[in-house]
């Protein structure tokens, strides 16, 4: 699994995962805050480190087991209403 962050239009980055296997969206949110999406991924990527939870490829694919903890993340982000 990918989370994929970005504070601009998500559908084309979604097609680049697609592409790349990854074919489950599971949340998308819009709108946020400046800075909020570069943030929120900091703090994922810190925190999947943090708790020994290690890429499986590159530095951003990650083992299921990550997606409770970066859903939770989410919930929890000041910049996501």
């Amino acid at each position: 699994m990918k989370p994929g962050i970005t504070s601009g239009d998500p559908r084309p980055r979604l097609c680049d995962h697609e592409r790349a296997g990854l074919n489950e969206v599971v949340c998308v949110h819009t709108g946020m805050p400046d800075r909020a999406a570069f943030e929120l991924e900091r703090i994922i990527l810190a925190t999947l480190d943090a708790v020994g939870i290690k890429p499986v490829q590159g530095r951003e694919y990650f083992p299921d087991v990550a997606l409770p903890i970066i859903l939770e993340m989410i919930r929890n982000h000041p910049g996501i209403s």
